[in-house]
């Protein structure tokens, strides 16, 4: 009987690890929510500084459409997901669409390594104590990877929570980017 009671916790505690990915602290509810022009909520100020040194302001990117990835270099579907965006990210027009990383929690060299490995062009935000992540709306403090599409006035437009699907992701940022609406 305590054989069948230790494989039972093991099982459960895989299932845990499993709902939970790589958000660690909490489960959270996978799947991409794509948001109404009326509903969207503007993304608070996000910089920072990149990988490589450098400063960026998402604020400076409005008129643009930006992919805001979230990921780690010890988050498994991170490791799954990054092809996708640096696909992404060598076939787009950067005068109209960025692609940006936000290194949630890690460790400098290994998202270097991370960043290196993947060949991933685009810049990534450092955000080695994650305060950044708990800011965006409707996503989990935690959850990894996480994805948001802003419209060109820096308001969300789709959400992802969890692992991106690359057979989507192109029609996703495609279908903001065709939006025709005035800005401000």
């Amino acid at each position: 009987m305590s054989r069948v009671r230790t494989v039972l916790a093991v099982v459960i505690a895989i299932a845990v690890v499993g709902l939970v990915g790589c958000g660690r602290d909490q489960p959270i509810v996978v799947g991409m929510t794509t948001i109404n022009l009326a509903e969207r909520e503007r993304l608070p100020a996000i910089s920072g500084t990149t990988l490589d040194g450098a400063s960026i302001d998402l604020a400076d990117l409005r008129g643009k459409v930006v992919v805001l990835n979230s990921w780690a270099s010890w988050c498994e579907p991170c490791r799954t997901e990054i092809p996708a965006f640096v696909a992404l990210a060598g076939s787009v027009d950067p005068a109209d669409i960025a692609i940006v990383g936000l290194n949630v929690s890690d460790d400098d060299a290994a998202a270097r390594q991370f960043a290196a490995e993947f060949a991933m062009t685009y810049p990534s935000i450092v955000d080695s104590e994650g305060a950044i992540l708990p800011t965006i709306p409707g996503v989990p403090p935690a959850a990894l990877p996480s994805t948001v599409i802003l419209d060109r006035e820096g308001r969300i437009a789709v959400r992802i929570i969890g692992e991106a699907d690359a057979t989507q992701l192109p029609t996703l940022v495609a279908q903001v980017a065709a939006e025709q609406w005035p800005t401000t």
